[in-house]
């Protein structure tokens, strides 16, 4: 009987020590001593930054520098006044929420980024930056602090840390922290059962907790089949990176590079996010991405278990929208959509010393700063506060709150942050509400016909794609920074830190090879799409029908000699794809090496890629690729800084950025092949470590 016992507790360890995620190997740059000194110096400003250390060496810089002061340290001083200005009348205290989406605390934060941006040179743009970590509210402080980091020039390639180990809070459930907490207060799990059932365990100097996602508690209906995608780390940090590289409140003029297709960008941006979106709703058996209306009742519910200083916000099934509280409010978004309908049709808009004419395919740079109602769609000569911007008002709309107590004081809602903004899935039907605008104004524009499409002399005759399989693996990632020490173990630095560990989508890497025969030499682009197959009645989609659906997977240049070509391309260098973050406590251990990640300080903010492939089931789901190849026409130079969406002199998303014609897209450069998606392992991520001591069954042997 023993060595049965003892038989089964070795199996049972070695199905647990399956379950730890396999140790990363990162690709890594040289960096010269004074940037190591520069990152760390970056790095460290984000250490606990609910917590001021008093022995930390920013606290003495920052407790003692003046900015006023300090003015003409400063290329606009201008912008010190106003921020001074501000903060003498009163900044946001300190361990409250803090949200973009408010005016006077968005007046205050933008404040705060212009002095760090116009510091004259690193040295006082760090000290302004421990000024602000001593004194100002903990997430106005880091929103300014990252946004800042991304944009100044002597900053660029330093490496910011993971949304997600900034704001560990908005990306877990709190029961997560309620383990967390207990385990730190308790110094331990001194209660066996409490460790194994609630899925507690220590590896070495560092305490382990598994997670899973939101079920049907959060999500009254079926979304919550798709809570892996929506509450995934990797994709809510990658809108956090959007809107740090994009803010809508940030003036074109600091980003010369972006301003002329500022528009374009937020229209690509947000039609590639819902189409990826659909194709995992498609996987899921959830089908089309639902409509709704301002007048009748929300019939998607929301009851997030989430805190931030206090519980988010939860929003009923079939909400209706208080008309007496948010006339205005509603009139505005109603009048919004009525007027550009107007300008639609009339086919131009003329106010703010602009003429547009919306039948031009480049007026996409104002229908897009028009919809984000940013501070480049006004011109020069209004207001540039957002305070008729439809997405603020919708957001606070559907988020169901009450009406803010005065300034500072709000309860949250998902909506109200870039980092928990997917997780609803209001947010889906907002933004496909706002595309749909996006959508009509594109049927005006000319379709794009066998002259522009055609490459003479260059036919694809085939397209092969390895076998597509999808997994669920576990991922450990950082949440220290939301959990609070004692003076002496901030000082000592001799503490354990806590990890979350969660099974994340991903897929094996495969190869898709082109067969082209060419009569022409020379560069050519080459891009895949993936697109639905058949939409959720199983049901042909024909491609006028769905060319806003596909997901562009990849972009790149290759040369074409004459005659047979043959063009492998592996998933893992997709263009537009990005390796998961370094942890910061990694990052800590490269630098003293003279190292950094390199994706995290060149692409910080593309896609993970982990989430190239849906879902997909256990028979497999049709989907379809789409290649095509085209001369290549390098941008212009002034477009190097969103370089991240494409390299090349055509619309993003070409040919799939307007209403397309069957009939040409039947072109010899163009290849349409089916493929299937399969998902082995586990397929619902709510098996996994449920109940929490026993081991799941992933079918998948080797990844």
């Amino acid at each position: 009987m023993k060595t049965v016992v003892v038989l089964a507790c070795l199996a049972l360890a070695l199905a647990e020590a399956s379950m730890i995620p396999p140790k990363v190997v990162y690709k890594t740059k040289p960096v010269e001593a004074d940037f190591v000194t520069k990152q760390e110096k970056i790095l460290k400003l984000f250490v606990h930054p609910e917590q001021v250390d008093v022995e930390a060496d920013y606290y003495k810089i920052g407790k003692e520098y003046d900015i006023e002061a300090h003015v003409d340290d400063y290329t606009n001083k201008k912008s010190v006044e106003e921020f001074w200005g501000l903060w003498k009348t009163g900044f946001l205290p300190k361990n409250v929420p803090f949200s973009i989406f408010y005016e006077r605390q968005r007046e205050e934060a933008v404040a705060l980024f212009h002095v760090f941006y116009y510091a004259k040179d690193f040295e006082t743009f760090y000290k302004t930056a421990a000024f602000a970590r001593v004194y100002v509210n903990e997430g106005q402080f880091l929103y300014a602090y990252y946004i800042a980091l991304i944009h100044r020039a002597d900053t660029k390639g330093v490496v910011v840390p993971a949304p997600y180990e900034v704001y560990p809070e908005l990306f877990t459930n709190s029961n997560v922290w309620y383990k967390i907490f207990r385990t730190k207060m308790q110094n331990g799990v001194f209660t066996p059962d409490f460790g194994t059932e609630q899925g507690i365990v220590q590896e070495g100097d560092r305490w382990v907790v598994y997670s899973n996602y939101s079920d049907y508690l959060t999500y009254p209906n079926d979304e919550y089949k798709i809570s892996y995608f929506t509450e995934d780390i990797g994709l809510n940090a990658y809108y956090y990176y959007f809107h740090s590289y994009f803010p809508f409140w940030m003036d074109g003029d600091l980003y010369p590079g972006m301003k002329e297709r500022r528009g374009e960008v937020y229209y690509y941006f947000y039609q590639q996010l819902l189409a990826r979106y659909y194709l995992e709703r498609l996987s899921n058996g959830l089908g089309e991405i639902p409509d709704f209306s301002w007048w009748h009742p929300i019939r998607t519910g929301y009851s997030p278990y989430v805190n931030y200083f206090t519980s988010f916000v939860q929003r009923p099934s079939y909400y209706n929208i208080p008309y007496e509280k948010n006339s205005e409010e509603l009139q505005l978004l109603d009048t919004y959509e009525k007027t550009f309908i107007q300008y639609l049709e009339q086919g131009h808009f003329k106010a703010f010393n602009q003429d547009v004419d919306l039948r031009n395919s480049k007026s996409i740079n104002f229908v897009g700063n028009f919809w984000q109602a940013n501070a480049d769609w006004h011109g020069k000569v209004a207001r540039k506060d957002n305070h008729n911007s439809y997405e603020v008002t919708a957001r606070r709309i559907l988020g169901a709150a009450p009406e803010p107590v005065d300034k500072y004081t709000f309860v949250p809602t998902a909506l109200d942050f870039y980092q928990t903004s997917l997780r609803d899935p209001i947010f889906y039907q907002m933004y496909s509400k706002i595309l749909k605008y996006f959508i009509e104004y594109k049927k005006f524009l000319t379709p794009y016909t066998q002259d522009v499409l055609h490459y003479v002399g260059v036919k694809i005759n085939e397209v092969k794609v390895d076998k597509l399989v999808t997994f669920f693996d576990y991922y450990d990632f950082d949440v220290t920074n939301n959990v609070f020490f004692t003076k002496e173990e901030l000082k000592s630095k001799q503490f354990p830190y806590y990890v979350v560990r969660q099974p994340r989508i991903n897929h094996k890497p495969f190869t898709v090879t082109v067969d082209v025969k060419s009569d022409v030499e020379g560069d050519a682009v080459f891009k895949i799409f993936m697109g639905p197959k058949y939409d959720s009645k199983g049901y042909p989609i024909n491609i006028e029908d769905n060319w806003q659906n596909f997901v562009e997977l990849d972009w790149f240049v290759h040369k074409l000699t004459k005659g047979q070509n043959k063009v492998d391309r592996v998933s893992t260098d997709f263009f537009y794809y990005k390796e998961d973050s370094v942890p910061m406590r990694d990052i800590f251990k490269l630098l003293p090496e003279g190292k950094v990640p390199t994706d995290m300080s060149t692409e910080s903010g593309a896609f993970p890629k982990r989430l190239v492939l849906p879902k997909g089931t256990k028979g497999g789901f049709p989907y379809q690729f789409f290649v095509i190849a085209y001369p290549y026409t390098p941008a212009e130079k002034k477009f190097d800084a969103i370089k991240t969406f494409e390299w090349d002199s055509k619309p993003f998303g070409y040919p799939f950025d307007r209403p397309a014609h069957e009939v040409y897209f039947k072109q010899p450069n163009m290849f349409f092949e089916d493929v299937v998606v399969y998902h082995e392992g586990e397929e619902y991520t709510y098996r996994y470590n449920t109940p929490y001591y026993t081991v799941h069954h992933n079918e998948v042997t080797k990844h």
